[in-house]
């Protein structure tokens, strides 16, 4: 162990005094020597030898690199760290807390990085690291979303693939909402597919619960229906799972009016998550209606008009399919995510049963509330064992090799998509994100505690136990909304300088058709993920920057070509709101 200078000093100094006073010469005809110069201080040193580090672990240790100096100890040091993800801890690179690797992403096979250390006296030293990332075996309850007692699965979120699901299928259906030559021009087929959507997101009975579901088309899937997937679970209406409707553990009184924030048109419908959905739906059958008497869907602008055979687009710039399918995963995936099952239901006095497997079922109640609030994040069981570029392409993949794919288990539905999405467009930069690993890891370890404390209910668990439990539900759904966050930020660079369609092209009158319909779908995917961030009450965002952000954006793209400029300003500005809240890297703003 390397002693400070000063120890060092005092200790040569105390050596030779000793020796003069052992009688071997005498003070009265010897000078004293002279004290010893302490030795030269020396920059730190960093050891490099075969750095690794095991992926899917949060806050992982980097074996294989130390560091030392003669006159610091670890603690005194001063360390940086080139990529954002690591840190130095008392003389150890590791991982934040937050952070881990997936070896199945390509760039994190190999991490390359620069450390430096700097001692007390200003002495500094930087040395480069490459890490190698270990491969972990695909390991239930490890890295793999599964758990279970006695060789029996005790997972089980079969109503949330069915809603997802539902949301994914009225997408689909809105979007083959067009006419002209390519479209549909019998109004008897829209109106029916507009009832179809209505009927599947406020189902009355299950009468669509046999329907062949369409966003499958090309997979071969062991679930081709909403019935096969889960008995009828509503997503909107008496019984659905909306903000508003389900009002038992929500921390905000959803089926008020006046209760949803940054919309304020509602026209007959309440002004609440569930009457921006009836809302927006209504937009569409009038879009049908005036299709149906002759009139001429278009836009004009500079004197230039086009036609718009998109019945889901507003000539104001609305991409209703969007708006409907963004705003749902906020007022129903992420509300009965963050508010309901993860919340309460997880943590605290409300905490459900973890003593006994529930009658008739193979978990206990705490498991399957997690599992609920899981289930609403969207990801597949082996979502580790995939590459962000890999779920980014397909939201399907056949981790079992069986030739087929389980909507329960190899599918990733909504938020899961595009928080692997947003760490792709980060994957070349000085500080990627790992949205997707972070909460996935967070979500299997918080999983694990709740499976190793079976027959023990929250309150029991040891201190260490809770605090554990209550840090990974609070990453899983951080780096939940983070991903959304970064979204908006993602959809409002599009807004404003996407090349096949923004508001520069409006404002200057370069567009046609297919631009403006692009405007409409980027503005509409900003605006509709935006409104998500008040269905979580852990959220970053304070209620005041919240309306600000939404004032900010409006509820409608601007126009006009005097005003564009200014609001291009205000979107700009909106996207410094989010980027500060939630702490964002700025080259990752800049590029998502």
């Amino acid at each position: 162990m390397a002693l400070r200078k000063s120890l060092l000093a005092t200790a040569i100094l105390a050596a030779t005094m000793g020796l003069t006073g052992c009688g071997g010469s005498s003070s009265d005809n010897n000078t004293p020597d002279p004290t010893p110069t302490p030795p030269a201080n020396k920059a730190p040193t960093i050891t490099v030898e075969n750095a690794t580090a095991e992926e899917d672990k949060l806050g992982v240790v980097v074996s294989g690199v130390t560091f030392a100096d003669d006159s610091d100890d670890m603690k005194a040091l001063t360390y940086t760290v080139s990529d954002g993800r690591f840190e130095i801890v008392e003389g150890q690179l590791k991982l934040k807390a937050v952070n881990a690797l997936n070896f199945e992403q390509e760039t994190e096979q190999k991490v390359t990085l620069t450390v430096s250390a700097q001692d007390s006296a200003g002495e500094k030293t930087e040395q480069e690291v490459v890490i190698s990332i270990t491969d972990m075996p695909a390991t239930a309850g490890v890295n793999v979303y599964e758990f279970g007692h006695n060789g029996v699965s005790s997972v089980s979120y079969s109503g949330q693939v069915s809603r997802q699901a539902a949301i994914s299928e009225a997408k689909k259906l809105l979007g083959t909402l067009k006419t002209g030559p390519e479209g549909i021009n019998d109004v008897a087929e829209l109106r029916k597919i507009l009832a179809d959507v209505r009927g599947i997101l406020f189902p009355a009975d299950e009468s669509r619960q046999d329907n062949a579901l369409t966003f499958l088309s090309g997979v071969d899937a062991d679930q081709t229906t909403l019935g096969e997937i889960s008995s009828l679970k509503k997503v909107a209406g008496e019984g659905g799972k909306i903000a508003g409707r389900d009002t038992t553990y929500m921390n905000k009184a959803w089926e008020e009016n006046g209760s949803l924030v940054g919309w304020s048109t509602f026209n007959d419908h309440p002004s609440t998550p569930e009457g921006l959905v009836l809302y927006y739906l209504d937009l569409i059958d009038a879009q049908i209606t005036k299709f149906e008497n002759g009139e001429t869907h278009t836009f004009t602008h500079n004197e230039t008009t086009i036609t718009l055979n998109s019945l889901y687009v507003t000539s104001t710039g609305l991409d209703l399919v969007q708006l409907i399918q963004k705003h749902l995963n906020g007022a129903v995936a992420l509300s009965q995510g963050a508010d309901d099952y993860l919340d309460e239901l997880t943590i605290g006095d409300k905490s459900a049963d973890n003593t006994v497997i529930a009658d008739g079922k193979t978990y206990t109640e705490l498991e399957h509330k997690f599992d609920e609030g899981y289930g609403y994040f969207g990801a597949a069981t082996h979502y580790l064992e995939f590459s962000d570029e890999q779920i980014s392409s397909s939201a399907y993949h056949d981790a079992d090799s069986d030739g087929k794919i389980d909507l329960l288990t190899e599918y990733n539905f909504g938020n899961s998509t595009n928080a692997s999405k947003r760490d792709k467009g980060t994957a070349s930069n000085a500080n990627p994100t790992d949205f997707s690993g972070a909460a996935q890891t967070a979500f299997i370890k918080g999983r694990a505690l709740i499976n190793a404390n079976f027959t023990k209910n929250v309150a029991d668990w040891s201190e260490d136990d809770q605090k554990a439990l209550e840090m990974y539900r609070d990453q899983a759904i951080l780096n939940w909304e983070k991903s959304i966050a970064a979204t908006v930020i993602h959809y409002i660079n599009y807004t404003i300088a996407k090349e096949d369609g923004n508001l520069t092209q409006i404002k200057s009158g370069d567009f046609d058709a297919g631009k403006f319909e692009k405007l409409a779908k980027y503005w509409g995917e900003m605006k509709g993920f935006a409104l998500n961030f008040q269905f979580n009450p852990f959220s970053p965002v304070s209620a005041e920057k919240f309306a600000e952000i939404h004032t900010l954006m409006g509820e409608a793209p601007v126009l006009e070509a005097d005003k564009i400029d200014a609001y291009i300003a205000d979107l700009e500005k909106a996207r410094a709101i989010i980027a500060e809240a939630y702490s964002f890297d700025a080259e990752n703003v800049e590029k998502w």
